[in-house]
């Protein structure tokens, strides 16, 4: 009985290493480069293949993987290069397959509506044993490093875009999902300015990516920080919410409208960032050291301002709320104003050929007394030590219309009329010459 014992623990002991060895043989062979690469693979929804993989000890490196997107990922083509990786025995023999401190040299990613045709699947295998059947259902990765990221996208409306030079590194939280931070790198969209990235860190996962902070500046020393969300199973419906500062005004107003100073504010953007330009932009914005020239809309005020002993009046401080979409900007609760002596408040809209808009204006007595009725007929409410009058805006941003001028010469000229008669022909000629210079 002893001795059969002895015998049967001799025989499992022998099957037990010959196992090992031939599962050893197995990892190390083309089998199971076929199978990680089937993995990874699926996990990308694509079609790819690691090149021979060299081992020492635990450790394997690969030359690459080539990956083409099938046609129900965003992924149309992805290569890295010079892979580096550790596999955990240990977790292996609790029936867990683990990668330890993935490292990548380089990785070329093209994202876009999957388009590709899926590379040929091997023919069938006869049915027999395959150590491949002893490895678990799943491969977990538990962190990984990329020291160069590329990534190139093209939308359906065939603007295109890149996210390169960044270096990112990402920890597996569940399956298919990671927690994810990129450092560095610079990202353009088709002709938007070119975004310096700082730092951004979120997670992805099937279903979406997640950006919990992403922190950016453009030239001239704006700083951006944006957290959101963006769905990436189907349309990239995105929900992104922005906070800058000190961006330079002529990168978002028309040369002819001459804006100078810096902007700041909070935007939130709604849509699918495949049709970028139709999404929805709500939010508040604030120019501060403003160089606008009040000549360019409000000529009259320009002008009053001047005979006040005002020179070279601009609004030196606006802030306004704003919907954008479509092109068109509707702005609500607007309020500029130009030290204590001109205030502007209102909402209204613009569009590339209209500009519609009820403001309420606020002029000094000291401004005023350049024109005879002024004060009683037009700016006649009195509030915060400014008279107001409600102004209307139309026409177009090129050459925008108001209405105040016309009843600033009425008014004037029916005080002439009353106080000089015979007089106020002239004197009315002499004020529209002074408000038109």
């Amino acid at each position: 009985m002893k001795r059969l014992l002895i015998a049967l623990g001799a025989i499992l002991i022998f099957i037990f290493f010959s196992a090992w060895i031939g599962f050893y043989a197995f990892v190390r062979g083309d089998s199971f480069r076929d199978w990680l690469s089937k993995k990874v693979s699926r996990s990308l929804r694509a079609d790819g293949r690691f090149e021979p993989l060299t081992w020492e000890g635990s450790s394997f490196r690969s030359a690459g993987f080539s990956a083409t997107g099938n046609p129900k990922s965003k992924l149309r083509s992805l290569k890295i290069t010079n892979i580096s990786a550790h596999i955990d025995w240990h977790e292996l023999l609790k029936g867990q397959l683990v990668i330890h401190n993935v490292n990548v040299e380089k990785i070329e990613a093209d994202l876009g509506k999957g388009t590709a045709q899926r590379i040929a699947e091997a023919a069938p295998q006869p049915p027999g044993f395959k150590f491949s059947n002893l490895l678990p259902s799943q491969l977990r990765v538990d962190h990984f490093y990329v020291a160069d990221a590329n990534v190139h996208w093209r939308t359906t409306r065939g603007d295109s875009g890149q996210f390169t030079d960044t270096k990112i590194s990402a920890t597996q939280r569940q399956p298919d999902q990671w927690d994810v931070e990129a450092i560095g790198g610079k990202v353009q969209h088709a002709a938007y300015p070119l975004i310096e990235i700082e730092k951004t860190e979120g997670t992805i996962d099937r279903e979406a990516i997640t950006i919990h902070d992403a922190k950016a500046t453009l030239s001239g020393g704006t700083t951006i920080r944006a957290t959101g969300n963006i769905a990436i199973a189907k349309q990239l419906n995105a929900i992104l919410s922005v906070d800058f500062t000190d961006l330079n005004s002529n990168v978002v107003f028309p040369p002819a409208w001459r804006f100078g100073g810096k902007l700041s504010g909070h935007l939130i953007y709604k849509g699918d960032l495949d049709r970028f330009e139709h999404g929805e932009v709500t939010g508040s914005v604030k120019m501060t050291d403003a160089a606008f020239d009040l000549a360019n809309v409000f000529g009259t005020l320009h002008q009053l301002a001047k005979f006040g002993g005002l020179n070279d009046v601009q609004l030196d401080s606006i802030a306004t709320d704003i919907r954008y979409q479509e092109r068109d900007a509707q702005f609500s609760n607007f309020r500029a104003s130009y030290q204590d002596q001109i205030r502007v408040e209102g909402a209204g809209s613009i569009g590339p050929d209209h500009v519609d808009a009820d403001l309420v204006v606020g002029l000094s007595p000291k401004i005023l007394g350049w024109i005879p009725g002024a004060e009683e007929k037009v700016f006649t409410d009195q509030k915060d030590g400014l008279h107001w009058t409600e102004v209307r805006i139309s026409g177009t941003p090129e050459q925008p219309k108001e209405d105040l001028t016309k009843r600033l010469v009425s008014a004037f000229r029916d005080k002439m009329t009353k106080e000089f008669k015979g007089q106020a022909k002239d004197a009315i000629k002499s004020l529209l010459d002074m408000l038109h210079r």
